[in-house]
């Protein structure tokens, strides 16, 4: 074998270890939040906003990754849901500002109560404390 092929070998299965670790966080998270009828994604976005106080779509496209036609399709139910409303963009006049309602900053700090430490003990529950704090720091160094 030759080196190319590996070290295509060891960084493929770190980057599908990363993503089937990553499957398994958002299937806990749907769990956890299935009763109160929100999604993984939907929470994602519903935290992005709320980190951001107002954003646009192309800004939360950026900072979620996701493809802006599945952005405003989601945007769209969670405005129908009443967790979220979207204003004129004083900076743009065709643009609009995206910002969390009452009911959605309710619903993100529900989620939040209900998910925090139950999510991260959940995930961590086969790693020791010095394990756990090792993988925080090495994922922090893959990270921008």
């Amino acid at each position: 074998m030759n080196k190319s092929s590996d070290l295509f070998n060891q960084i493929v299965p770190l980057g599908r270890l990363i993503t089937l670790a990553n499957q398994h966080k958002d299937r806990l998270l749907n769990d956890y939040l299935s009763p109160l009828g929100i999604t993984a994604s939907q929470f994602r976005v519903l935290c992005t906003i709320h980190c951001e106080i107002s954003t646009t779509p192309v800004e939360l496209k950026k900072r979620l990754s996701v493809d802006l036609g599945a952005l405003t399709r989601m945007l769209v139910r969670l405005s129908c849901k009443g967790w979220i409303e979207r204003l004129p963009n004083p900076n743009d006049k065709r643009g609009v500002l995206i910002r969390l309602t009452p009911v959605g900053v309710e619903l993100c700090e529900r989620c939040h109560q209900l998910v925090g430490q139950s999510l991260h003990q959940e995930l961590t529950r086969n790693l020791t404390v010095d394990e756990v704090v090792h993988l925080e720091c090495l994922l922090k160094k893959i990270l921008p």
